[in-house]
């Protein structure tokens, strides 16, 4: 030991061993021992590291105090030390800039703690903290000595965490793992109203040096849960099952590969909220248990989620941000409008919305590109070269293999076959946002399906862009339907393609081929105008807009004219279907001829629903006065009237563009955002 001033220090500074497996860290503490008023400070370090650091302080021009510990009892020597000294701060100088609100190579997102009081950080030590020990913890507040732990690095900012009497605000501090333990379940029916039960658990257990981590046990007294080290657990079980031998109707058994997820300080709805997005993210507890004084709740759950199960609660009760990881599929004019739409807003949304919003892969007819990272603003090129398979279910099954958390599942093709797989999904932990209107429109049994797994899996499906574009539409269909305002009818131009076709055919001398060329390049038709042509794009827009108010039906129920005279509805390619132009323009003139000179065509959708909950679904081309509502839309605006009991013959109507790939996109983007 270096000589002694016989005075009192303000501080004790320990030099953790880590410090000492870092030949940079190692300078830079004598460096900042050197720079210190040594008066006023003593410095302690591993024994295992005298020579060294004896040889720098020797160095010094004043002596200074100076103590070395043994592997494993730094902090608590150093309160003692401070305790002999007077000194009343010890600080802690490591490698790690303080203590996190969670391991920050689990958890990304995770900040250092500015404050904390001791009790809190007893709670972490004990959730296991390796930073923290809790018998010099409970030293420190016995004395009233604060313990500060900095990097080496921030030593003399103040950058770090302080532990003392006070600690910082009231609220979540930080969650914590302790993996690799099992579950030792004991359940007897000789149990109940037997005192001892718990005591001989225990004895058990401690003859064999087995240490309990965790207890719970049922009000019903007739089973006894245990958490221990994974490596004790059949050791665990051999010596219960000797010690209840004869007990009737013992069953004593060990769950292994389990961790336990520690959430510490005090919220009034902490469990709550981590049950919930536990839940959604596919992430199931088996055991759930809360301290005494209500600062620690511990969570037991399958270890292979422990990164996953983290990051959500971290988020959920400690994050600046929730982030949101979105796969998507399509990448043409609406799902590549909806990637660049995300990648330009993601600073903004973090701004307002507190929502990290991260692209992690995209999929297209023939390949897809898988990437945790995020996409980067050169994705196009990265999934021309990719080699990976498109197939839902691998890309389902890498989803669920990922780890990562808040899943979200993006549809903006027009592929039925892939709504075949929006349950896989679901099933793996996904929300599904579509714009894709094929799923919602298939069989009745296949739409409550997936509405019945929802719920089981407690995961959403946002849809808002599957009719009217962006508008407002479905979400105002569900407060009122919500609210028990009966809804008796939906009238109204429910495509955007064939309002502009419409309209711009009414209003002018042009063809009615050329105004569709027109509406096709411009993004307002599917590839191939027949599908809106055919009536069934506006089919299925109401048939969502039934079965979002409740109504049964199926596709073949709604009665549709179509838009392509008969003689011309055979199976050809669209190139082939041009040759009938000419007699589409003649077919539409005479229609056109027809009309009085306030009357314009709309391509209107309705959708009655009388007292008793039976409907009629009908899709036709409507004479329609140009000074009604529906007569006044111009361009691709899309009107939806929505009648109902509360607003009597007064509709409420929802006016706005129901076409193009920006607004559509936007309402996806929309919907992705309500999920956070």
């Amino acid at each position: 030991m270096l000589p002694l001033q016989l005075f009192t220090m303000s501080r004790i500074v320990q030099l953790t061993t880590q410090i000492f497996s870092d030949e940079a860290a190692q300078q830079k503490a004598v460096e900042m021992i050197k720079k210190r008023d040594h008066n006023e400070m003593a410095v302690l370090f591993p024994d295992t590291h005298v020579e060294p650091l004896f040889a720098a302080l020797s160095e010094l021009p004043v002596p200074i105090q100076a103590r070395s510990y043994a592997p494993g009892q730094g902090k608590l020597k150093a309160v003692e030390w401070a305790q002999e000294l007077g000194a009343k701060v010890v600080e802690q100088w490591t490698l790690v800039d303080g203590v996190f609100t969670a391991d920050p190579e689990k958890v990304a997102t995770a900040e250092i703690i500015a404050q904390l009081n001791y009790r809190e950080a007893q709670e972490l030590a004990s959730a296991g903290t390796g930073l923290l020990d809790r018998e010099a913890l409970a030293l420190a507040e016995q004395l009233g000595v604060e313990i500060h732990i900095r990097s080496i690095y921030q030593a003399a900012s103040g950058i770090g965490t302080v532990i003392d009497a006070e600690g910082g605000d009231k609220g979540m501090k930080a969650v914590s793992a302790v993996s690799d333990v099992a579950l030792i379940s004991i359940t007897g029916v000789a149990f109940e109203g037997v005192a001892g039960i718990d005591a001989t658990a225990f004895g058990a257990l401690s003859n064999e040096g087995i240490s309990v981590k965790l207890v719970s046990q049922a009000s019903s007294e007739r089973s006894l849960g245990l958490v221990v080290s994974q490596g004790d657990a059949q050791r665990a079980v051999a010596s219960l099952e000797k010690a209840f031998e004869g007990v009737r109707g013992t069953a004593i058994k060990a769950t292994e590969g389990l961790t336990i997820l520690n959430i510490v300080g005090r919220h009034n709805y902490a469990l709550e909220r981590a049950i919930y997005e536990l839940r959604r993210n596919n992430v199931w507890m088996h055991l759930i248990a809360n301290s005494v004084e209500g600062h620690q709740i511990s969570l037991v759950i399958r270890g292979t989620n422990e990164k996953k199960a983290l990051e959500v609660v971290h988020s959920a009760l400690l994050g600046q941000y929730k982030r949101l990881n979105v796969f998507c599929f399509g990448k043409g004019l609406v799902g590549g409008t909806f990637i660049r739409q995300v990648l330009e807003s993601a600073e903004h949304v973090k701004e307002k919305r507190h929502l990290d919003v991260r692209l992690i892969g995209v999929a297209d007819s023939t390949k897809s590109l898988f990437s945790p990272e995020g996409l980067s603003e050169g994705w196009k090129e990265e999934l021309k070269q990719s080699t990976a398979t498109n197939d839902p279910v691998a890309i389902a099954q890498q989803l669920k293999d990922s780890g990562l958390t808040n899943l979200v599942v993006v549809d903006n093709t027009a592929d039925e076959h892939l709504t075949s797989f929006y349950p896989e999904f679901v099933k793996v932990g996904c929300d599904l946002v579509a714009s894709n209107k094929k799923g919602n429109a298939r069989e009745q049994a296949f739409y409550d399906d997936l509405r019945k797994l929802l719920v089981r899996k407690g995961k959403t499906f946002k849809y808002e862009t599957n009719v009217g574009a962006g508008l407002p539409l479905v979400d105002t269909l569900l407060q009122l339907h919500h609210s028990h305002d009966r809804i008796t009818r939906i009238k109204g131009v429910f495509s955007g393609s064939m309002s502009f076709l419409f309209n711009t055919f009414s209003a002018s001398d042009r063809n009615f081929t050329d105004v569709l060329n027109e509406a096709q390049s411009s993004g307002y038709t599917e590839p191939d105008p027949r599908e809106d042509l055919n009536g069934m794009d506006v089919a299925r827009k109401l048939l969502i807009l039934a079965r979002t108010v409740e109504v049964k039906a199926e596709i073949s129920e709604v009665s549709i004219q179509n838009l392509i005279p008969e003689a011309f509805q055979n199976e050809q390619p669209y190139e082939d279907f041009k040759s009938c132009f000419p007699a589409l323009d003649e077919h539409y003139a005479a229609v056109k001829r027809a009309l009085k000179k306030d009357e314009v065509l709309r391509y209107v959708g309705d959708l009655e629903i009388d007292p008793s909950g039976k409907a009629s679904l009908k899709v036709e081309l409507a004479t329609v006065a140009k000074s009604s509502p529906l007569g006044g839309i111009q361009g691709s605006d899309s009107l939806f009237e929505i009648y109902t009991e509360g607003y009597g013959d007064h509709p409420m109507v929802i006016q706005g563009a129901g076409a193009g790939a920006e607004v559509t996109a936007r309402g996806v983007f929309s919907d992705v955002l309500r999920l956070g």
